[in-house]
C-alpha cells in the first residue's frame, strides 16, 4: 500500500468515526463514502497528470 493510499484510507476511517460518533452510524458510513468518492476522484485526477507528464517527458526525449 502506498503512503498517499495509507493517508487516504486514514482521513476515510477518521471522517467515518467521527462523523458516526457525532450523527450516528448511518451519517458515519455516509461521510466515510462520500470521503471515499473525493479520494478516488483525487487520486484519477493525479494519475492522468503523472501519465500526461510522463507522456510529454517521453516524447521530448524522443523515445516512445
Amino acid at each position: 500500500m502506498s503512503r498517499r493510499n495509507a493517508i487516504w484510507l486514514v482521513a476515510i476511517v477518521a471522517v467515518g468515526v467521527v462523523v458516526g460518533w457525532i450523527a450516528g452510524l448511518v451519517w458515519g458510513l455516509v461521510a466515510g463514502g462520500a470521503v471515499l468518492v473525493v479520494s478516488e476522484v483525487v487520486e484519477r485526477v493525479a494519475r492522468s497528470r503523472r501519465r500526461a507528464e510522463k507522456q510529454a517527458a517521453d516524447a521530448s526525449d524522443g523515445v516512445g
